[in-house]
């Protein structure tokens, strides 16, 4: 009996270690607060990227190589989503309506996405024989596959010298598709509602047609700018919009006729 007790006193002896030692461990696990060596491992969500402000450039444009994101519009017909550039607003005329100055309708609403470099052939990266990109790494490009549409880009520029001298410079290129009436497809730059189109073979297939409007800033000091583009027939047409340049003309100075409004300033060589 006395070996017994003697037995159950070291038996008990050793269950009081082992348990003070398990307890010291936690402690220790629980001392050590912010390591994870014992603590299980718990994933934390990355936060979106925000989209990025586009930044007007010295000269009051907004986003002019399409470099600085876009937000998606609702769906149209079809579900499709359009990307309106940053800075920019974008529309399309919607089928049924007549296309700019024309009786011609749509048939269809345009894709309006950004191309990057990385989805390009090399030939048609920047740089390349081909090249679909004038400046940074996106271009905006307007296409059907074969339905009439029409798209516009705009933007207002504000703060600009009332009676300074400007030109804005609009490189679009046109994929034509073996298209053989000249009037198809057609581009056009207009500021402050003075502007003009351009037909495709004008333009040229594949070509960097680059419009140009010199222009008077009137007494509000801003500038209206519509880009626009349209294809009256049900055939495929691609048009590729990059590189939106404003600069001050210097050397000019415009002077107001008898009549008051933009149509009546004249420009003189200035001293």
């Amino acid at each position: 009996m006395r070996r017994f007790w003697s037995l159950t006193a070291v038996f008990l002896t050793i269950t009081t270690i082992m348990s003070l030692g398990f307890y010291r461990a936690a402690a220790n696990v629980r001392a050590q607060g912010s390591s994870n060596t014992y603590l299980p491992y718990v994933s934390k969500a990355i936060p979106p990227t925000p989209t990025p402000i586009p930044t007007p450039q010295s000269d009051g444009l907004v986003n002019g190589s399409f470099e600085e994101g876009w937000t998606n519009m609702p769906p149209a017909p079809g579900n499709l989503i359009n990307q309106k550039p940053n800075g920019w607003e974008y529309f399309w005329i919607e089928p049924g309506q007549p296309l700019f100055d024309s009786t011609d309708v749509a048939g269809g609403v345009p894709e309006s996405i950004h191309k990057l470099a990385n989805q390009l052939p090399p030939d048609e990266q920047p740089g390349g024989s081909k090249a679909l990109i004038l400046d940074g790494i996106a271009v905006y490009k307007i296409f059907h596959f074969g339905a009439p549409f029409g798209g516009e880009l705009n933007q207002t520029i504000e703060n600009l010298p009332p009676g300074s001298v400007w030109k804005l410079t609009v490189p679009i290129q046109v994929h034509l598709h073996g298209e053989t009436d000249p009037y198809a497809a057609e581009s056009s730059v207009w500021v402050n509602g003075e502007g003009g189109w351009v037909h495709g073979f004008a333009m040229g297939d594949r070509q960097w047609y680059r419009h140009e409007r010199i222009f008077v800033v009137p007494s509000d000091g801003k500038a209206f700018i519509q880009v626009r583009v349209k294809s009256k027939w049900p055939s495929p047409k691609d048009f590729f919009i990059d590189d939106l340049r404003l600069e001050r003309v210097e050397g000019l100075q415009a002077v107001q006729a008898d009549r008051t409004g933009l149509r009546d300033w004249r420009l003189e060589v200035g001293d």
